[in-house]
């Protein structure tokens, strides 16, 4: 079981590397265009790469091309329904991956055995995938959070902005919110593995202080700072009990 576990980690990283990392906004809005477009074979090919490449196992390609060839059809679909208009479908598209991705490492494991070439602990391995899910793929899993729960950031000066991260009122500097979201889940993740649970609490305190503006942009900023700071949270405690 535990180089399943091992392999399932693997992949739950290399998932989150190819589909919220290494997948430009612009190809998601050619693939909502186009039921095929080049896009689809591009972001399939990035898919089976790193799937294979991270199981760390040269015969894992069979692995690899099933995954990809089921999340190119997956994508295939969405586009041909036009499902992304639905707020809800970010997060059933992730738990159908979720579960190719359980399916395969599973019936892998079991016909064709698995081993990796280092030692690697089960916690380091998941302690690494929590660290690249606290960076661009929280920002985007916050995103779409709030839009199912129909929470956009204030207007200001006649400008309705698109919620894309909790801290996008940043002014004169549009990318900062995505940081600073980024560097507090990675703080809180680190202090909470190191058993500083009060100074967690601290950063929180401190950060909402200081962003404290008015009842609509304070309630937005809280909002986004709780599901920051849960996701680091929840992905630290996960990774103390393994």
């Amino acid at each position: 079981m535990t180089l399943l576990y091992k392999l399932l980690i693997l992949q739950f990283t290399a998932h989150i590397l190819a589909d919220f990392m290494l997948q430009e906004k612009n190809w998601i809005d050619h693939k909502e265009k186009k039921l095929f477009a080049k896009q689809h074979v591009w972001h399939a090919l990035i898919i089976f790469v790193t799937s294979w490449a991270l199981s760390f196992h040269i015969g894992f390609w069979k692995g690899a091309l099933v995954i990809s060839v089921l999340h190119l059809g997956m994508d295939i679909l969405k586009s041909l329904f036009k499902v992304r208009k639905d707020k809800n479908y970010f997060f059933l598209d992730q738990f159908f991956h979720l579960i190719i991705l359980v399916v395969i490492s599973t019936l892998y494991v079991h016909y064709f055995g698995y081993a990796l070439p280092f030692g690697a602990d089960v916690k380091i391995l998941a302690a690494i995938s929590a660290v690249v899910l606290c960076l661009k793929p929280s920002n985007i899993i916050i995103k779409n959070l709030l839009d199912v729960f129909d929470i956009e950031a204030p207007k200001e000066k006649g400008v309705r902005k698109n919620a894309v991260d909790q801290e996008e009122e940043a002014k004169g500097l549009p990318n900062a919110g995505k940081l600073i979201g980024i560097v507090e889940r990675l703080l809180a993740f680190i202090l909470i593995l190191s058993g500083q649970y009060s100074a967690v609490g601290f950063i929180f305190a401190a950060k909402s202080i200081l962003r404290f503006r008015n009842t609509k942009h304070s309630e937005y900023v809280l909002v986004g700072s709780l599901l920051s700071f849960g996701i680091a949270i929840f992905l630290a405690l996960g990774v103390s009990e393994i």
